[in-house]
């Protein structure tokens, strides 16, 4: 009996050993890798030091390959389909600051490093998202006949996803029920994309609210599609773009995904 709990404890550590959890983009837009690095005889506190930064960066390296671009890549795919796009993450990986270095009560060293997702420049939006020839307007309006109830003057949108376990990716969709995109990365420009970011996160409705400038359109989504998208009733679909027509909040990625 024994042998075999031991057999079962084994192919559970294999299971688990085996699964990858996709990284999270934090409510702040980044993404963090933390190394701790436990004394060790002989070693002074400048290696020990080292040692958890260099730790926190291939950390960070892990995290990055298993975040969502979208529903349908990871940057672990991008990497290998695109010589330049694995370089550009490597060196954006590679450029992360050190936000932080503590030396804990029981003797080890701590080190946290820091990667922007959004902001141009060493961002990884920057490094994983292709340049674009043009980008496509936002599908009409399925329910025309809403215009009359719908407001003009919203200052952004919130999905509430809030129950539906999404998770985080650079480039979410926001898609209708019947599975037209009403918004997504071929609806804004790269720059837009990469220097603000498409969809920023919150876990609170009200500080949504307060950072879409107080009077944003707040939509309850219905299910999630791969793990990324919201998707939201054909209804609220048009609804959403019919008030984007007055103050272009999409195309501004005035956009919160409240989780």
């Amino acid at each position: 009996m024994k042998k075999f709990f031991k057999k079962l404890a084994m192919v559970v550590v294999a299971l688990m050993s085996s699964i990858t959890f996709a990284a999270d983009i934090s409510n702040e837009g980044y993404i963090e890798g933390e190394g701790i690095s436990y004394p060790d005889s002989g070693q002074s506190m400048g290696a020990m030091r080292r040692t958890a930064e260099l730790m926190a960066y291939r950390d960070l390296a892990e995290q990055v390959e298993t975040l969502h671009i979208s529903s349908a890549s990871t940057v672990r795919n991008s990497k290998l389909e695109n010589d330049v796009i694995s370089t550009k993450v490597d060196a954006a990986v590679r450029g992360a600051k050190i936000v932080a270095r503590n030396r804990n009560q029981d003797g080890s060293f701590q080190a946290i490093v820091r990667l922007p997702i959004y902001g141009g420049g060493q961002s990884l939006a920057n490094a994983v998202l292709a340049e674009k020839v043009q980008v496509e307007e936002l599908p009409k309006p399925k329910f025309t006949n809403l215009a009359s109830n719908v407001e003009k003057n919203y200052t952004g949108l919130i999905i509430d996803c809030r129950g539906k376990n999404i998770s985080t990716a650079i480039t979410p969709a926001i898609k209708s029920a019947d599975g037209t995109e009403i918004y997504a990365y071929k609806n804004v420009t790269r720059q837009m994309a990469t220097e603000k970011g498409m969809v920023a996160y919150s876990s609170d409705i009200n500080d949504a609210t307060q950072k879409l400038g107080g009077n944003p359109l707040t939509v309850k989504a219905i299910s999630i599609s791969g793990e990324c998208d919201a998707v939201v009733s054909d209804e609220d679909a048009s609804k959403i773009l019919i008030a984007n027509q007055g103050t272009q909040f999409l195309n501004n990625c005035q956009v919160i995904f409240v989780r």
